[in-house]
């Protein structure tokens, strides 16, 4: 795996030039790149179309990419490993791009109720416009409150040397469970002071552990079939 670090305006371009490498199995694709990457794809999975987001693309038999989006399932899977189960809960995801877009689906999908929020209202309401047509479960627009049993950081805030929070801890019940999108550094700011409250806490790396297989299979090389939620 090599990592390529790419300006969002050279980011069509690239996948252009990388087309033509014959041995090339696939591209993981994050932030800030998720959205554009479904837009630039020829065939989408249904959770791509849902969420216009993307973070996974491989060449197609038919056209340039194909594009998935396994964010989602990761973060559900890695709440499930730690006894958090989703269906029926009231989940708090703050955040509406990319990946917050990605987590409120497969929550959505897994029957939970889900609130979005966002600093830019606008990509709220667009995102829960988006979500909401076939949504199994409802979606709405508000911050994290007492109501939710789980709360997701899907912002890019607390990542590296980011020790802000990304929203406040005050207002959730003592038992809400709080899970990190960031994977560097492994525990944020908002994952310590959450667990000196006592909050139970899910680091973002379990959101990638429980993709791994999913990509894995996505690009055609196997993986355990035991990670999906």
């Amino acid at each position: 795996m090599i990592a390529m670090d790419l300006p969002p305006d050279d980011f069509a371009e690239a996948l252009a030039g990388l087309r033509r490498i014959a041995n090339l199995g696939g591209l993981i694709v994050t932030i800030p790149h998720k959205q554009r990457a479904a837009q630039i794809a020829d065939m989408v999975s249904e959770r791509v179309a849902r969420t216009g987001a993307a973070n996974i693309l491989r060449p197609g038999a038919h056209g340039p990419w194909e594009a998935e989006l396994f964010d989602g399932v990761g973060l559900v899977s890695g709440l499930a490993r730690h006894n958090h189960h989703v269906s029926g809960r009231h989940v708090a995801v703050v955040g509406a791009g990319g990946a917050g877009r990605a987590i409120a689906e497969a929550l959505l999908q897994q029957g939970a109720a889900v609130d979005l929020s966002d600093i830019d209202e606008k990509s709220a309401h667009q995102a829960v416009d988006r979500l909401s047509g076939d949504a199994p479960a409802p979606i709405g627009i508000a911050p994290p409150g007492p109501r939710h049993d789980i709360v997701v950081n899907a912002t890019p805030v607390g990542m590296g040397a980011d020790r802000r929070l990304p929203f406040s801890l005050d207002r959730l019940h003592a038992g809400a469970v709080v899970a990190e999108a960031v994977m560097v550094p492994p525990v944020t700011a908002l994952l310590r002071e959450a667990e000196a409250r006592g909050h139970p806490i899910v680091p973002g790396r379990c959101m990638l552990d429980g993709q791994i297989g999913p990509i894995w299979r996505f690009l055609g090389m196997g993986g355990p079939e035991s990670d999906a939620p």
